[in-house]
């Protein structure tokens, strides 16, 4: 298993892991009253805030030795509600139930701007580390996401990435540069599908999709046909974070990629038997919009 795989699995149990923590803060815990006409006290636990009959449900914000610290309900007294109240636990049983989602303004349809940059390990690793000296490099970009409903998104992004170095020739698994530049330039045109797990300010989400990888090469004193200019499609995975206030946000997102038979038919990359021209990238974006 190369590094590019290993990278790729941890990425899939950390975007597991932030899913799951995600769903668990969505759940509070609840008890239901067992004892007609049970009391309900205030703070100093002189005075009566609520008198609830069984059957009713309270939220529990917080435990004290024999007592439950709930929140008043509004059926009893509106002047009270939302204030907090004791309990005795004999009275009620405990239960956990997933809390209803409040309607947030990330939970409609939205639209939003982003520019994004970010830091790409290729799966060619051996290939540009020939040519550019090391196996990966910066990308910026930009683009557009739009949100329909609670949690479905859209969206289309562009990214580039240029570098230059030196020619280079592998014999026996040696790489040999020569004094003669080397540019490579990607352009990443993506459209992805996914869902949003929306949330009032952090909002974890996942998704996938295709896109066309435009990849031209192009060399000092290159003889006629030597350089590469080609385009091809792309494949993707991504998940992360979403950090919101108000109308602007900021993403902490890693993506898969896979570009296919791209590349191996001549120079490093064939002598590499490198063919696919995606890998792993971790990125931050900053959206504008809702």
């Amino acid at each position: 298993m190369n590094t590019i795989h290993r990278t790729f699995i941890r990425i899939a149990w950390i975007s597991c892991a932030i899913v799951v923590s995600a769903a668990a803060a969505r759940a509070e815990t609840q008890v239901r009253v067992t004892v007609d006409r049970s009391t309900i006290w205030t703070a100093d636990f002189q005075t009566p805030a609520a008198v609830v009959d069984s059957g009713t449900m309270l939220t529990v914000v917080a435990e004290r030795k024999d007592w439950y610290e709930v929140l008043v309900p509004e059926t009893t007294d509106p002047a009270r509600a939302a204030q907090h109240g004791f309990i005795f636990k004999s009275f009620v049983t405990k239960s956990t139930v997933a809390a209803p989602r409040a309607e947030t303004d990330s939970s409609r349809f939205g639209v939003a701007g982003f520019a994004q940059f970010g830091y790409s390990r290729f799966a060619a690793q051996n290939s540009f580390q020939a040519i550019l000296g090391h196996p990966d490099g910066g990308i910026y970009g930009g683009g557009g996401e739009m949100r329909l409903g609670r949690g479905l998104f859209i969206s289309a992004s562009v990214d580039r990435f240029e570098q230059t170095g030196q020619r280079a020739i592998v014999a026996d698994g040696q790489v040999f540069n020569v004094a003669v530049s080397d540019t490579i330039a990607l352009t990443a045109l993506a459209g992805t599908a996914g869902w949003r797990f929306a949330n009032e300010h952090v909002t974890p989400y996942f998704g996938g999709g295709l896109g066309q990888l435009h990849y031209r090469e192009t060399s000092g004193f290159a003889d006629p046909g030597e350089d590469v200019d080609s385009r091809f499609r792309s494949y993707h995975v991504l998940g992360g974070v979403e950090v919101r206030n108000g109308w602007v946000a900021t993403a902490f997102e890693a993506e898969y990629s896979r570009v296919p038979d791209a590349i191996g038919f001549g120079g490093a990359s064939a002598a590499f038997h490198e063919s696919d021209l995606g890998g792993v990238v971790g990125r931050v974006k900053v959206l504008v919009g809702r």
